[in-house]
């Protein structure tokens, strides 16, 4: 579960690695719960993904550590907040920061249905990662794999989604 639901507008992004070496982006959003621009938080890059979309994001975050010397603070701004989920919603604005929502999610729009014949669009993709690296992180936080293990088991989550069970199913030790 989210610790804080918000639209958030991702203004810059650059290609990093993150702790565990793997390819990430590293992105720079206006959030309500602060006047500045926050430039700490990273999302997992996908195998061949040149680009990440800028614009606006329903975003779910996990609170994290709290900044240097900053340990028990009551403000939203004196922590490291950890993106779970970013759906697309559309274009920047103006460069402000959002207004809160106040925790509840944005109101869903209209999703085409890819079961029903329909193509998959980028958009798609980045919401079947979300939704992998969401699954991931919720088995991580109920000590069912390790932090360690959260980018490999998304990868096999969203093969899954993508493929159907044939993609994921490990071959069986015969004896």
């Amino acid at each position: 579960m989210a610790d804080k639901s918000e639209v958030i507008e991702v203004t810059a992004y650059s290609g990093v690695n993150d702790r565990n070496g793997k390819p990430s982006w590293k992105l720079t959003a206006n959030v309500s719960w602060s006047n500045y621009a926050i430039e700490y938080l990273e999302w997992p890059k996908m195998e061949g993904e040149s680009a990440f979309t800028l614009g606006t994001y329903q975003a779910e975050f996990n609170k994290g550590n709290s900044f240097r010397n900053k340990q028990g603070s009551d403000r939203d701004y004196d922590y490291y907040w950890n993106p779970i989920t970013m759906n697309y919603v559309g274009a920047g604005g103006n460069g402000e920061a959002p207004s809160s929502n106040g925790g509840q999610p944005a109101s869903p729009s209209p999703q085409p249905n890819r079961n029903s014949g329909g193509s998959s669009t980028a958009s798609d993709t980045k919401k079947d990662r979300s939704m992998a690296v969401s699954y991931a992180k919720d088995l991580c936080c109920a000590d069912k794999i390790e932090r360690n293990e959260v980018f490999e088991v998304a990868a096999k989550i969203l093969a899954f989604i993508e493929d159907g069970p044939e993609a994921v199913q490990e071959e069986e030790e015969v004896f």
